[in-house]
């Protein structure tokens, strides 16, 4: 059997009910090409096996993990069992809207490492209609990720050869992983952004971040500074400013999410004695922008 174009790996964990809804929503792809599904199961529960099999066409292949491997682990088993040309980890939560590949097939070629859509946010799918002009694509470089990622988890198409040489996410990182792979994978390459909602991601109660987040604020600081000192090597002051910049309005955006004041948010608070804290994020992203240029 030749290796399909995409595989959509799913990291599973017990909930079936929202997986439905995923797996429907890459069955609704309405450009046709050849794709699989790869489900790699961290669960038990029997509903899981009995949804892969039932997949359309038998293109979908459940693998159980036994014993259990964690998040981080099971993204990069997704990777690995993977046999598609890109691969995209896509949680059992988070879903595609039916013109996704349509969106991105033009741009999955060998000039680029990954490629995304914008993604919207929210507890349910909400029904939003497809963008009836040609969407915008642009870069976005590796030092953007001084801001942020370039999207939330759902969409990211990966070339997987460059996923295998990187090694995939890091544990060591942990909620962070996602972030820290995408700057890396941004230094071997070109990622673009087709700028059109075409994923989803589900914002919802006990995810990761609520759980994490005192440790999440305390390294994204440090990323972002790892990301400053090798991107902006001949500007060291600068680029410890605008890490120290995000990181405050991190810190105030989950000073608003959550009521804990944990040592990390504390600190990252006094990041508002820095020169200049008060000025528009967006102009700080322009400065971003400028320096990439």
């Amino acid at each position: 059997m030749s290796n399909p174009l995409i595989s959509f790996a799913i990291p599973a964990y017990n909930r079936p009910e929202l997986l439905k809804e995923t797996l429907l929503s890459i069955a609704a792809q309405t450009y046709p090409i050849d794709y699989e599904v790869v489900i790699c199961d961290d669960g038990l529960k029997p509903q899981t096996r009995i949804l892969a099999e039932g997949f359309p066409e038998g293109r979908c292949r459940y693998i159980a993990n036994s014993p259990a491997l964690g998040a981080v682990k099971n993204w990069n088993r997704c990777i690995s069992q993977s046999r598609g040309t890109w691969v995209m980890v896509l949680h059992e939560d988070d879903a595609l809207y039916p013109w996704y590949i349509q969106s991105v097939i033009d741009r999955l070629n060998d000039s680029v490492v990954a490629v995304c859509t914008q993604t919207i946010q929210g507890q349910s799918v909400p029904h939003i209609s497809q963008s009836t002009s040609r969407p915008s694509v642009w870069a976005y470089p590796a030092l953007y990720f001084l801001k942020s990622a370039m999207t939330p988890f759902p969409g990211v198409l990966i070339r997987r050869s460059v996923a295998e040489q990187l090694e995939g996410f890091s544990e060591s990182w942990g909620p962070l992983a996602d972030y820290e792979f995408w700057y890396r994978l941004s230094c071997k390459g070109r990622i673009e952004v087709v700028r059109q909602v075409a994923a989803f991601y589900r914002v919802s109660l006990g995810q990761w971040t609520d759980q994490s987040w005192p440790r999440m604020l305390r390294e994204i600081h440090l990323l972002r500074l790892r990301i400053a000192k090798e991107q902006l090597p001949q500007h060291p002051k600068l680029g410890k400013w605008i890490a120290r910049f995000f990181t405050y309005r991190t810190a105030k955006s989950y000073l608003k999410r959550f009521s804990d004041r944990p040592t990390s948010l504390i600190r990252t608070l006094k990041f508002k004695r820095i020169c200049f804290s008060s000025l528009p994020s967006g102009w700080v992203w322009q400065l971003v922008k400028s320096l990439s240029s």
